[in-house]
């Protein structure tokens, strides 16, 4: 099972704030959020793989960025209260419920830290309705082990943002893994691909939700290295299993 604990959260988006050229840490975008009562909340989502099979480019993550998102569980997201849920809220499984996203449909998408066009920063910048013709806010990311200035930018319209993965520990004031949370092999010995197999389970996966205008878009992350179908514990099954791209460009 993946760590932690997998939650939703339901809040208005104050500020995204991109991965940009020379910020420290992982690379994760971060959504600035807020709850009900004001309470700041971060959802981060990554947007480059710490683990590659075939060189630079397997460092890309896959996505499909559904602009459309129509399934039944929007309209229990709808009834939701501002803040963190967890129970009683939609949960999330790319393989195993067909209607959520079309894993054929998934592809590599680059991440420019330098001028930010066409790939995964300027999708989560249009996707979250900022204004990047407007002066960036200073913005401090805080982490348990170092904090890095950066820059946001605000919404043009008003955000709701639903955040599915598991809370930061011990803070609880934001949640990661933000992608598939299943079908991650066991590494051979010698290889530099970190072993993420004990984050596997069923119905845990994450990803980032939005309601603008009163409908529903939806962004779902993968990995290269992670391997479909899984089995009922989210484990790549044996003979089975391939690599989602499986193939394709």
């Amino acid at each position: 099972m993946a760590r932690n604990e997998y939650v939703v959260f339901k809040g208005t988006v104050k500020l995204g704030v991109p991965f940009l050229q020379g910020y420290k840490g992982d690379p994760h975008y971060v959504i600035v959020s807020e709850d009900a009562n004001g309470k700041p909340f971060d959802i981060v989502t990554n947007v480059k793989s710490d683990s590659s099979l075939t060189g630079p480019a397997g460092y890309l993550v896959l996505y499909v960025w559904n602009r459309y998102f129509d399934h039944p569980m929007t309209a229990d997201l709808d009834k939701l209260s501002a803040g963190v849920s967890t129970a009683n809220f939609p949960k999330l499984d790319y393989v195993h419920d067909s209607r959520l996203v079309d894993l054929d449909a998934m592809r590599p998408i680059p991440l420019d830290t330098k001028d930010e066009k066409n790939d995964i920063n300027a999708l989560l910048n249009e996707m979250l309705q900022l204004d990047m013709s407007a002066n960036g806010v200073d913005y401090v990311y805080e982490t348990p082990s170092y904090s890095d200035d950066r820059l946001g930018w605000k919404p043009t319209k008003d955000v709701t943002v639903y955040g599915f993965g598991f809370l930061f520990e011990p803070g609880k004031d934001g949640l990661h893994e933000t992608h598939m949370n299943q079908g991650n092999p066991k590494p051979g010995k010698g290889t530099h691909v970190k072993d993420h197999s004990n984050e596997n389970g069923v119905f845990q996966d994450g990803a980032v939700m939005i309601e603008v205008d009163g409908k529903f878009q939806a962004l779902f992350v993968a990995f290269q290295t992670q391997l479909v179908p899984t089995d009922s514990r989210g484990r790549p099954i044996p003979g089975q299993s391939h690599p989602i791209l499986h193939g394709k460009t």
